[in-house]
C-alpha cells in the first residue's frame, strides 16, 4: 500500500495528514521511527492482550511528511480487519476512537468533512 494523502478506514471516515504536522509531535506521542525513515505508531486495541497478541491500530508517516498509510490489522500475521464488524466491536470502536482523537488534537491527522 503507497503513502497517500487520505485515508478512508471502512466503517468509519476519510481522515487526511495535518500540513501542519511536526516531527517532534510525532516523536512525542510515541511513533518510533524503522529502517527507512517512516514514523511508524502501533496502538493496541485490546488492552488485556500484549501488542503483538492484540488487535491494532497502525499508522505510518512517509519520512517527509507528506504521505501516510493507517489501517486496523490483525494480531500475529497483520493482516487488515475490519473492526466494526468484529464480535468485540463496541470495545474495538471505543478504543480506536480514543486514539483517534488522540491523534487529531494533536494536530497530527484531521477528519475530512465531505459536503
Amino acid at each position: 500500500m503507497a503513502f497517500a494523502k487520505e485515508v478512508t478506514i471502512p466503517g468509519d471516515t476519510t481522515y487526511r495528514l495535518n500540513a501542519t504536522i511536526k516531527k517532534y509531535t510525532l516523536l512525542d506521542v510515541g511513533f518510533i521511527t524503522n529502517n527507512a525513515g517512516a514514523f511508524v505508531l502501533h496502538r493496541a486495541l485490546e488492552p488485556d492482550k500484549l501488542l503483538e497478541q492484540a488487535i491494532q491500530l497502525k499508522l505510518t508517516i512517509n519520512p517527509d511528511l507528506t504521505g501516510f498509510k493507517m489501517s486496523t490489522v490483525a494480531a500475529g500475521d497483520r493482516a487488515r480487519i475490519d473492526i466494526f464488524k468484529n464480535p468485540n466491536a463496541p470495545q474495538l470502536i471505543e478504543l480506536y476512537h480514543f486514539f483517534i482523537d488522540e491523534l487529531v488534537q494533536r494536530g497530527i491527522i484531521e477528519r475530512v468533512k465531505h459536503d
